[in-house]
């Protein structure tokens, strides 16, 4: 069988709620899919679980190495894959068993779309649904107004499918923009004039729980996506790139108010995630609390999301 679509998963000491995640790729509508696996040197009993899968299955290709990185990991991956697109998945998500299919439909309606997103529900750690982000852009012109207010782009890593070609052919993913290395490989794509939109269908589970970024690495998202639509844009308009270093002694530099400014949307999104994490982890005042400030501080964004992004789900269990 010549797959359509090979599953990425990246692991380390994922055993939690791995088997779950490769269980809902096995379920999926669409049959004609690979499953491939990257064990970034777990130590936990993640193998074991991966070659359990990968004997009952032959769809299931494991790959195992030391550790080195998400990046690393990623690419290795791509290497391995065999399909014309790639849907990424987390080592503790989980697919909706129409997700492929779905998304496969999406993608060939359009063949300037090199990569695409969809809504999805954010879960807790017992599979509960407690929440639904519906996320930007879902149509061209969407994308286009994003552009034009010279904003960043980000898209939901687990739930995205892209073009296998496009992806080596700009070389994959590169370490040094981690924890960003996602996006600013989709930055690259929409760079080269391709089309990235988002499906407005629910398709994946994305898991909130114990294992959620420290604040450091919420910091280094925040100025890397920053960082790399600042080139974005900077090279739309014909300048050359500037290095993270460069761009950081810049940000130093700035008057005090677009500073403030910047402080302001930081802590915002703080407060915007740790609003998500109490809602996932039935902690309604805290919840209340966070958005309410999360709100004062951007209140506009607050709007939209408010109008668009989140509803509270039924707490329906899926494993």
């Amino acid at each position: 069988m010549t797959p359509r679509v090979s599953v990425l998963i990246p692991v380390f000491n994922g055993e939690l709620y791995l088997a779950t995640a490769i269980e809902s790729v096995l379920a999926q509508t669409l049959g004609e899919l690979e499953l491939i696996v990257v064990d970034d040197g777990s130590t936990d009993g993640t193998s074991a679980i991966i070659d359990r899968f990968a004997a009952r299955d032959p769809r299931v290709r494991a790959y195992r190495k030391s550790n080195s990185g998400i990046s690393d990991t990623l690419n290795r991956g791509v290497a391995l894959a065999r399909a014309d697109w790639i849907a990424r998945l987390d080592a503790d998500d989980v697919m909706l068993p129409h997700r492929l299919e779905r998304q496969l439909a999406f993608v060939s309606a359009d063949s300037e779309i090199v990569a695409a997103g969809s809504y999805y529900d954010l879960i807790d750690a017992a599979g509960a649904r407690r929440a639904t982000l519906r996320p930007l852009p879902r149509s061209r012109d969407e994308l286009e107004r994003v552009v034009a207010a010279r904003e960043p782009l980000t898209f939901t890593h687990p739930t995205m499918i892209y073009r296998r070609s496009v992806a080596r052919a700009l070389g994959g993913y590169r370490r040094e923009y981690e924890p960003c290395e996602d996006t600013e490989l989709f930055a690259r794509m929409l760079a080269t004039s391709g089309i990235i939109l988002i499906q407005p269908e629910i398709l994946t589970l994305y898991r909130v729980h114990g294992g959620a970024i420290s604040q450091r690495q919420t910091r280094q998202m925040f100025l890397k996506r920053h960082f790399v639509y600042f080139n974005f844009y900077r090279e739309r308009d014909g300048k050359h790139a500037v290095s993270y270093r460069e761009w950081l002694a810049d940000q130093r530099r700035l008057p005090i108010g677009q500073r403030l400014r910047l402080a302001r949307e930081y802590a915002s999104e703080v407060l915007y995630r740790a609003y998500t994490t109490a809602l996932v982890g039935h902690r309604p005042i805290r919840a209340a609390c966070c958005l309410a400030g999360a709100a004062s501080l951007r209140p506009w964004k607050a709007l939209r999301r408010g109008l668009r992004a989140f509803q509270v789900r039924p707490t329906t269990a899926v494993g």
